[in-house]
C-alpha cells in the first residue's frame, strides 16, 4: 500500500502539529499529529543510544559525570543518578548550544535521566524551549509515562501548554488510570486545554479498542467533536496495515455516528489506492452517510484515474442516493478537466440539495477556466441567484 506505515513510525511523526495548533484550536487535530517520542521504553532506549555516540566537548562533560553515577533499576536497567548541580549544568550548556546537534545530546541527556524525583528540575532546564517544540513535547510526554498524574496536575499551574501532552504520555502507558482521572475531570476540564485529544492520542498508542470506545463515550456525552476523534483513531488504524484491513476493521463498527466518522476517512484513503476495489467494498455498506461518502470518494478518484470506465459504470446506476453521491465525487473532480462535461453530469443528480452543491463546485471550476463561458451557463442554469453570487465570488476569495 503506497500510504502504509509501521505503526511506531506514525508515533514517531504525529505528535509537533497537532499539540502545537490544537492546544489553541482543538479541532486542528484531525489534520495533524502529536509527540515524536514513542512508548516510553522504546523512546528512552532510543536516547540512550545516542547518548554514548561522540559528542561535542560541552555535552561530553556531562557524559563524564554522568558515566560513573550509574543506578541499577528495576529489571536490570541503569539510570545516572545526577546531582543537583549536575542537571543545572545540563541546563546551563543547552541554553549556551549553537548547533542542532549538540541541542540534541544535550536533549538526549534530560531524557535519558529523566525520573519522577527530578523531573521539576529537569524541567527547569527547558522551560525556556518553545512550548510547541518536539523537546518540549517530548519531555512532558515521557514524564507523563513516568510520572502519571503528579505530571498531569503540574502543568495546571504552569502557563505553557502541557498538561495535554503529559496525559498522552501517561495514557500511553497506563490507559486505565489516565482514563480514570481523565472522567474525574469537570466537562470544562475535560474539553479545555487540548486533553481529550491527549487522552485519545495516548490511547490509541496503548490500544487503538480503547481508542474506540473513548470516542464513542465522548459522543454519547454530547461532544460534537467525537467524530474527529473518530477520525484520528481512524488514520492510526490505516497506517498500521492496509486499506483493506482498515475497510473491515470500520465495516465492524457499531453502527452510527462513530461508523460514518471512521469509513469517510478509510473511503478516502481506500478510494486513493485502489478506487475500483474501494467502490467493491462500498457497495458492501448498509445505507447511509457512511455508504454515500464511500461512492463519493471511490468515484471521485476513479474519475481521476479512468475517467470512461468511471462514467460507465455511473451511467449503469439506476437513481438512489448512493448514485448521487457517485454522481458528485465524479462530477466535482473532472470539473477541472471538462466542466461543461461535469456539469452534465451533476444536473441528472436526483436530490436537490446534492444536485445544487455539485453545480456550484462545477460551476466554480468552469468559472476559473472560462469566466465568459460560465456566465453565459450561470444565466440559464437552475441555481437560484445566491448561489450564482457564490460561483463567481469564489474566484475573489
Amino acid at each position: 500500500m503506497k500510504k502504509s506505515h509501521l505503526v511506531h513510525l506514525f508515533w514517531a511523526l504525529i505528535a509537533i502539529a497537532a499539540f502545537a495548533i490544537g492546544s489553541n484550536n482543538p479541532t486542528s487535530y484531525a489534520s495533524g499529529g502529536f509527540t515524536n517520542a514513542e512508548k516510553p521504553n522504546a523512546s528512552t532506549s532510543g536516547l540512550s543510544t545516542r547518548s554514548e555516540r561522540p559528542k561535542p566537548s560541552r555535552s561530553g562533560k556531562i557524559r563524564s559525570l554522568t558515566k560513573n553515577r550509574e543506578t541499577t533499576m528495576a529489571g536490570g536497567s541503569k539510570l545516572a543518578n545526577l546531582s543537583e548541580s549536575e542537571i543545572r549544568q545540563i541546563g546551563i550548556d543547552l541554553k549556551a548550544t549553537t548547533t542542532p546537534l549538540e541541542r540534541r545530546e544535550l536533549f538526549s541527556q534530560i531524557l535519558a535521566n529523566l525520573t519522577p524525583e527530578n523531573a521539576k528540575l529537569m524541567r527547569e532546564q527547558i522551560v525556556h524551549l518553545d512550548s510547541n517544540s518536539s523537546e518540549f513535547r517530548d519531555f512532558h510526554y515521557q514524564w507523563g509515562a513516568i510520572a502519571g498524574e503528579e505530571a498531569v496536575v503540574n502543568g495546571a499551574e504552569t502557563p505553557e501548554r502541557d498538561m495535554a501532552t503529559t496525559l498522552a504520555g501517561w495514557a500511553a502507558s497506563n490507559p486505565d488510570a489516565a482514563l480514570t482521572y481523565f472522567n474525574s475531570l469537570e466537562p470544562d476540564a475535560q474539553n479545555g486545554s487540548g486533553m481529550k485529544w491527549g487522552a485519545v492520542y495516548g490511547l490509541i498508542a496503548a490500544d487503538p479498542n480503547l481508542a474506540v470506545r473513548f470516542t464513542m463515550d465522548r459522543q454519547q456525552a454530547g461532544d460534537k467533536e467525537a467524530s474527529r476523534l473518530m477520525d484520528l483513531v481512524t488514520r492510526q488504524v490505516i497506517k498500521s496495515g492496509n486499506p483493506a484491513e482498515a475497510a473491515n476493521w470500520a465495516t465492524a463498527l457499531p453502527s452510527g455516528e462513530m461508523q460514518d466518522a471512521a469509513i469517510r476517512r478509510v473511503a478516502e484513503e481506500y478510494a486513493e489506492d485502489d478506487p475500483v476495489a474501494a467502490l467493491d467494498w462500498a457497495n458492501t455498506l448498509p445505507e447511509g452517510n457512511g455508504k454515500n461518502r464511500a461512492m463519493r470518494e471511490s468515484f471521485s478518484e476513479w474519475a481521476r484515474e479512468n475517467p470512461k470506465a468511471a462514467a460507465d459504470r455511473l451511467g449503469s446506476m439506476s437513481a438512489s442516493p448512493e448514485r448521487d453521491s457517485a454522481t458528485y465525487g465524479y462530477a466535482t473532480r473532472v470539473a477541472w478537466e471538462n466542466p461543461t462535461a461535469a456539469i452534465e453530469w451533476a444536473n441528472t443528480i436526483s436530490n436537490e440539495e446534492t444536485r445544487a452543491n455539485a453545480l456550484m463546485e462545477s460551476g466554480r471550476a468552469y468559472f476559473r477556466k472560462d469566466p465568459e463561458g460560465a456566465k453565459q451557463w450561470l444565466s440559464g442554469s437552475s441555481l437560484n441567484e445566491e448561489q450564482q453570487k457564490r460561483v463567481t465570488s469564489s474566484r475573489r476569495r
